[in-house]
């Protein structure tokens, strides 16, 4: 099995529960931990009671972590109509990187440019070659690396979440595979329409997730 492309390691804890049926794309479920973390110096303060630090716009519930996308978008959507939705969703990007060389911070990915649009840690990236979603510029893939935003799947699951609660909420549905040095222990999740990959620490603990078309290294 071929492992997708780790790309950053976790910043803070946030358990992520709630509940809604797995066909409701518009519904969404926000983990409820609250944490902090000093950006630039890897160093984190979590806090296990409470709401979560960043209050997210009300239609923020509409973004849901999906194998196919994320609720308000589909993978392989043009990137004005995505960026549009999230923003419409989360407010204004925190960074934009514009199209750049397919080969750049996010791996070797598909095409000749990719673009990068990130809400916090929240990571849409387009292409302008072909995957098997889509020809031109579209979305072939979403990243979570960290929190905020607080987003999770359909079922609750999501950033800071356990292999045990993918195995519960998801019975049947989920393949854990181990560790394999330089590589991280990975699970992958077959729900929400596609297949959610998210990475784990070595308490089991989801520090990364990603759908769509992986970048190699």
């Amino acid at each position: 099995m071929r492992r997708p492309l780790l790309t950053a390691a976790a910043l803070v804890l946030v358990v992520a529960t709630a509940a809604c049926s797995d066909d409701d794309i518009g519904g969404g479920a926000a983990p409820t931990t609250a944490a902090t973390a000093e950006e630039g110096t890897g160093s984190t303060e979590s806090s296990t009671t409470g709401d979560p630090t960043t209050t997210l716009p009300e239609e923020a519930v509409e973004v849901v972590l999906r194998g196919d996308g994320l609720g308000v978008v589909a993978l392989g959507a043009p990137p004005d109509e995505a960026v549009d939705a999230l923003t419409e969703a989360l407010g204004a990007p925190t960074r934009d990187t514009g199209w750049e060389p397919a080969f750049s911070e996010y791996g070797t990915c598909p095409g000749e440019q990719i673009r990068g649009v990130e809400w916090d840690h929240l990571v849409l990236l387009f292409t302008d070659g072909e995957t098997e979603l889509g020809e031109g510029e579209h979305l072939f893939a979403w990243r979570i690396t960290g929190a905020p935003p607080a987003v999770g799947t359909a079922n609750g699951f999501g950033f800071g979440a356990t292999a045990a609660d993918a195995e519960e909420l998801y019975p049947g549905q989920v393949e854990i595979v181990p560790a394999e040095d330089p590589f991280p222990a990975f699970l992958q999740l077959e729900a929400e329409g596609g297949t959610i990959t998210a990475y784990l620490d070595e308490d089991d603990v989801v520090t990364n997730l990603e759908a769509g078309v992986p970048c190699g290294e």
